[in-house]
């Protein structure tokens, strides 16, 4: 789980990796901080991570991830096979498994 995310993924350019977390960062509208605090990482470690390109560890890359509500693919590479969001994927289902809940309810008290 320690490998660095470099010899993970084919994209040999950490630079890449974190301009999309500073594209994630100001399209959601907070900041370095916020996300190295929520990561778990101290500012310092993670501003020098960027300044100095370097990638992080993949379980931190992955909690940088989850602070953005977004994948460690899309941070790596920009792009996701289902563009969508987890929380948006989620949302979006939420009617359906309220339906299907119903349905369970209703085949359980048929078998009472």
């Amino acid at each position: 789980m320690f490998f660095l995310l470099k010899y993970t993924y084919m994209n040999d350019d950490p630079y890449i990796f974190w301009e999309n977390v500073k594209n994630e960062i100001k399209s959601q509208n907070t900041t370095q901080e916020w996300v190295a605090e929520h990561s778990g990482i101290s500012f310092n470690t993670f501003q020098g991570w960027i300044s100095k390109g370097i990638y992080p560890r993949v379980n931190e890359a992955i909690r940088i991830a989850v602070s953005l509500n977004t994948s460690v693919e899309y941070l790596v590479s920009g792009s996701v096979q289902n563009s969508k969001k987890p929380i948006e994927i989620i949302c979006n289902n939420i009617p359906k498994i309220q339906e299907n809940l119903e349905l369970i309810k209703e085949a359980i008290k048929e078998l009472q």
